[in-house]
């Protein structure tokens, strides 16, 4: 990447920067957000600026933005004025034509539930009702509500305490963890993109919280810098597994076949990286 497009927001109207902004900051994960009113009217809509921001105490936070069309709240943001309570739910790809029902700006007192289909179940420790068939519930409580601008598209950044969660069975791993290759949800691109998370599409790859663990770029060999064997990921892995002979690394000629090398590392990982480096610094020292 050598050229680069600058652009200056304050420059632009909001029909001009939102494609640049929502294009840009991705993928969003899909905050689809049950509330009701003082009268006990449903409304469900679904947001993508939103994401966690705590564990202890656990706080999620979204935001309704103040209508581009309209330039009136979102109905969300009214509701949780009024009763301040919902539950926020992850959208699988299996809902996502029914989520895009709940996208419309229907008049105040409609319910998209009802408008998309979709069965509810009660809460534990709310109102508002959970949606049957999302993989991911989470019952919380307004904790605050702070302005962000008061021109259309302002946002209003909605902070909320976890109260409960709820996980699919299905989608646990062994441990009774969420597991991400069995959730199949879906996240908000630009323009009316969106993706999909699948097996597929994903990939895992070790955080290394240790420095002494890591190694630097400059110290992997060139070869396998400029690999077209090794992915991103395989070459993470490699970099959070500091070999004990590190520093031969850089001392050592390149391999004679380096395709060959690097396939066989690649069939070590992600779980046997430390063999992988046994395997190369074997075949290079000893070509």
């Amino acid at each position: 990447m050598t050229g680069y497009k600058t652009i200056d927001p304050a420059t632009l109207s909001l029909a001009e920067w939102h494609p640049y902004l929502i294009g840009s900051v991705i993928p969003r994960p899909i905050a689809w957000v049950t509330t009701m009113d003082k009268e006990g009217r449903l409304n469900l809509a679904p947001f993508s600026y939103f994401g966690a921001f705590s564990s202890k105490p656990p706080v999620l936070a979204f935001s309704p933005s103040t209508s581009a069309r309209t330039g009136m709240p979102k109905d969300t943001h009214l509701n949780l004025l009024e009763v301040p309570e919902c539950v926020i739910h992850i959208v699988p790809y299996s809902l996502a034509a029914r989520m895009n029902i709940t996208t419309g700006e229907y008049e105040r007192g409609v319910n998209e539930i009802e408008q998309a289909g979709l069965e509810i179940l009660p809460s534990v420790a709310v109102r508002p009702p959970r949606i049957a068939g999302t993989p991911v519930q989470i019952e919380a409580s307004l904790r605050q509500i702070i302005p962000l601008g008061e021109t259309p598209g302002a946002g209003q950044l909605v902070l909320v305490d976890v109260l409960r969660l709820h996980l699919a069975e299905s989608i646990l791993d062994a441990k009774g963890y969420p597991d991400p290759r069995k959730m199949d949800v879906i996240a908000r691109l630009g323009a009316f993109w969106y993706a999909r998370v699948t097996s597929e599409s994903i990939f895992w790859m070790k955080q290394p919280r240790n420095p002494s663990e890591v190694l630097a770029w400059h110290e992997l060999p060139r070869d396998i810098r400029e690999s077209r064997i090794l992915s991103a990921s395989d070459i993470g892995h490699l970099l959070a597994h500091r070999p004990a002979d590190a520093e031969l690394l850089s001392k050592l000629p390149p391999p004679a076949n380096p395709q060959s090398l690097h396939q066989d590392m690649k069939a070590l990982l992600p779980d046997r990286a430390a063999e992988a480096w046994a395997l190369y610094l074997q075949r290079v020292q000893f070509a």
